[in-house]
């Protein structure tokens, strides 16, 4: 028995279905995990697991807060697969969201040998209240003292992880802004150096034509003076 925290990635057409349920004031269940052997990067356009071995009730869940959903469950079925790829199933059938590692598969399963494994749900941009999961059992009842200790624990962190993350990411964009501002600055005043430049030397040679016109208005003059001294 362990226990693995993962972070999954919600799905479009799980979104969706999401919404369209709270646009008609109703509410939606979680109530399976569908578990599968392919390895890959999701990106949120799954409809369904590309390589579905099993799928499992989820005996436990609970609320972190308005936006974080704690999922637990427990794999103890008759026939070996290694897990690299799972999916968090609505009652009708919906692919929630994915998870799944081209290079690390989650477990290997033996039949004999239940996994137990609890994972974050990140709820963020998806309307509130809409969604419940089943499963209620007690963690402690359920798996026993250590292992309700030791899931409290990989759940706190993982959570204050995923805070971290959503710290960084903002961070990150607020870096970002302030990257393009700085080049867009820069743009700016590289235009108007240009611009400068282009002036200082329209003026310059301006300022030269008026020299040389000038120094050819003497030279007439003096002509002009020497001329009439002669006469």
């Amino acid at each position: 028995m362990s226990l693995k925290a993962i972070n999954p990635t919600l799905t479009r057409t799980g979104m969706r279905s999401i919404f369209n349920v709270s646009d008609a004031g109703l509410h939606t269940k979680i109530t399976h995990l569908a578990l599968g052997t392919s390895r890959y990067t999701p990106t949120g356009k799954e409809s369904e697991l590309k390589a579905e071995k099993a799928r499992i009730e989820i005996v436990g869940s609970r609320y972190l807060d308005d936006f974080q959903m704690e999922i637990t469950a427990l794999i103890d079925g008759n026939v070996g697969f290694t897990l690299a790829e799972l999916g968090v199933m609505l009652e009708d059938g919906t692919l929630l969201a994915v998870w799944s590692d081209p290079d690390t598969p989650m477990a290997h399963y033996t039949p004999g040998v239940p996994i137990a494994f609890s994972f974050v749900l990140a709820l963020t941009g998806l309307p509130q209240d809409v969604i419940k999961v089943t499963g209620d059992v007690d963690l402690q009842l359920f798996f026993g003292e250590e292992f309700a200790g030791t899931a409290t624990s990989m759940i706190t962190l993982q959570f204050e992880n995923f805070q971290l993350n959503e710290t960084v990411r903002g961070l990150t964009k607020e870096l970002s802004i302030a990257q393009t501002a700085r080049a867009e600055l820069l743009r700016r005043l590289e235009a108007v150096e240009a611009r400068v430049d282009l002036q200082a030397n329209a003026h310059i040679e301006q300022l030269t034509l008026d020299a040389t016109l000038a120094s050819s208005l003497l030279t007439v003059q003096r002509h002009t003076i020497e001329k009439d001294q002669l006469q």
